[in-house]
């Protein structure tokens, strides 16, 4: 098979999988292809290992990110850290009521309402009844919280530097495209399946019904 007629069958096929097709996303999706597969492709308990494997590797990453913040915030005697994840979310959210929140959080009911209260007597949110639905609240982010937001910001950028220093941009970016479909898959699986029963859980999403 020629190499042009190659590459078009690849494309086509990278069409069918990828919202993102742009020259550089398919470059990786094809590179990717490119790498070895497992010995055992279809077994189980080795697929479940790489998973365990790859889950630790993040999860370190992510808990050096969070000393580090929690450090950087503590330094500039700015509120807990909790404080910015939910302005942060609230921010790209727009005005909602608080259990969207709560859902993008991933929290428990009562330990997000502690949190976004302490944020609304801080006054960095402001809530109102709303029009719709008279037993409902919505929230959305104030001045005052945009404003602490920008002093979270300054910091988060130096602790990413620090997280991600002496890593090419290109890596970052490839785990980036790799991962995010995984993310935007269990984003939306965890929020509608979290008050659930572990083994209702482990059945909704397996089965992949949202």
């Amino acid at each position: 098979m020629k190499p042009i007629v190659q590459l078009v069958e690849e494309w086509t096929a990278f069409e069918e999988v990828s919202e993102n097709q742009s020259v550089e996303a398919f470059c990786r999706y094809y590179l990717q292809k490119q790498r070895p597969k497992p010995k055992h492709p279809g077994k189980k308990s080795e697929r479940i290992m790489n998973g365990v494997s790859l889950l630790k590797t993040v999860g370190r990453i992510l808990s050096a990110y969070s000393l580090y913040f929690r450090a950087a915030v503590n330094y500039i005697e700015m509120p807990p850290a909790e404080s910015f994840y939910y302005l942060n979310t609230l921010m790209h959210l727009g005005e909602v009521r608080k259990s969207d929140l709560i859902n993008q959080m991933f929290a428990e009911t009562t330990t997000g309402m502690e949190v976004i209260n302490r944020l609304i007597r801080e006054k960095k949110i402001a809530e109102r009844t709303s029009p719709d639905d008279k037993r409902a609240k919505l929230i959305k982010i104030t001045e005052k919280g945009t404003k602490a937001l920008e002093e979270y910001y300054k910091v988060s950028a130096k602790v990413v530097e620090m997280a991600f220093k002496d890593l090419d941009d290109d890596v970052i970016v490839d785990c980036y495209e790799m991962l995010k479909y995984c993310e935007q898959r269990n984003s939306a699986m965890a929020i509608e399946v979290k008050n659930k029963p572990f083994d209702k859980m482990y059945e909704q999403v397996m089965e992949g019904r949202l």
